[in-house]
C-alpha cells in the first residue's frame, strides 16, 4: 500500500489526553503508519512508545497489538535503504559462492531464490509488549521519525526454509520440539545434519542442535521460522548464514 493512500491522523495533546483528528500536515516529528487500518498517526513532537500504543489500540485494529505481542513489528522507514542494501549484499555473497562451491551450487541457488522474494525492512529491536512497556521505564523509549507498525497476529504454523526442496508451513504443536518437526521433513543432502537456526516472531534467533548427540529440545512458538543451513562449519559459511538469519528477522509481516 502506498503511503499516499493512507489516511493521516494527528495526535494532539491537551492536559495529558490525546485526541485523534484528521490532518494533511506532512512534516511531523513522529509518524507511525498502520497498514492494517490504512491510517497513519502523526505527532507534532516525539512521543514515548506507550502513548503510541494507546493511540494504536484506540483505532481498534484487527488483530490488536495486545493479542500476540511477540509478533509485533516496528520498522524504521527512514532506514529502509539500509535494509535493502543489506539484502543485496547477502545475495551477492551467495552468488559469489556459486562460482567455486561445486556440488553445493544448486542448493545455494535454491536459497538465493527464496531470499529474492523476501520483503525486508529496518526492524527496531525494541519491546513491543504493551504490558512490559507500561511496567518498565527502559522499555518505553521516545520515538521520532517515521515508522511502520505491523501487527501480524498469532499464526498457527511454523515455517521451514533453506535447504529443503521448497519452504514448508507446518502446523504448530506445543508438544513438539525442533527435532520432532525436522524428523518428519525431507531435507536436502547438503543441509546440516545436526544444527538449524530458529528465528522467533520477535526477531530473536538461536542456532540449535537437533541431532541425537546434541539435541537441545528447543521449543518453538507459533510463527517461528526454522532455517536449515549448510553442512559446513567454515567461518565464511557461518557468517553468511548469520546474515541470512538476520534477514529473516527483518521480514515484514508474518515471519
Amino acid at each position: 500500500m502506498h503511503l499516499s493512500s493512507i489516511k493521516k491522523v494527528t495526535a494532539l495533546f491537551f492536559a495529558g489526553c490525546s485526541l485523534i483528528t484528521a490532518s494533511n500536515t506532512s512534516a511531523q516529528a513522529l509518524k507511525v503508519n498502520l497498514p492494517s487500518t490504512s491510517i497513519a498517526l502523526e505527532y507534532a513532537q516525539p512521543q514515548r512508545i506507550d502513548q503510541v500504543f494507546t493511540d494504536v489500540i484506540a483505532q481498534k485494529p484487527s488483530p490488536s497489538p495486545v493479542n500476540f505481542p511477540i509478533a509485533n513489528q516496528m520498522f524504521n522507514l527512514e532506514k529502509q535503504e539500509q535494509s535493502e542494501q543489506f539484502k543485496q549484499q547477502v545475495l551477492k555473497k551467495l552468488t559469489d559462492l556459486t562460482s567455486d562451491s561445486g556440488k553445493q551450487k544448486e542448493s545455494i541457488g535454491i536459497v538465493i531464490e527464496q531470499i529474492k522474494d523476501w520483503q525486508v525492512g529496518y526492524r527496531e529491536s525494541i519491546t513491543l509488549d504493551f504490558d512490559e512497556i507500561r511496567l518498565q521505564a527502559k522499555a518505553n523509549p521516545m520515538l521520532s521519525g517515521e515508522y511502520e507498525f505491523i501487527i501480524p497476529g498469532r499464526s498457527n504454523t511454523v515455517s521451514f526454509e533453506g535447504l529443503l526442496f521448497s519452504p514448508q508451513l507446518v502446523e504448530f504443536k506445543s508438544d513438539q520440539s525442533l527435532s520432532d518437526y525436522l524428523g518428519k521433513l525431507n531435507l536436502l543432502s547438503s543441509a546440516h545434519p545436526s544444527y538449524a537456526w530458529v528465528i522467533y516472531p520477535n526477531g530473536h534467533y538461536i542456532k540449535a542442535g537437533y541431532a541425537y548427540w546434541n539435541n537441545n529440545s528447543t521449543q518453538l512458538t507459533p510463527g517461528s521460522v526454522v532455517f536449515l543451513g549448510y553442512n559446513s562449519d567454515t567461518r565464511e559459511m557461518q557468517n553468511i548464514e548469520k546474515d541470512i538469519v538476520k534477514l529473516i528477522s527483518m521480514r515484514k509481516g508474518a515471519q
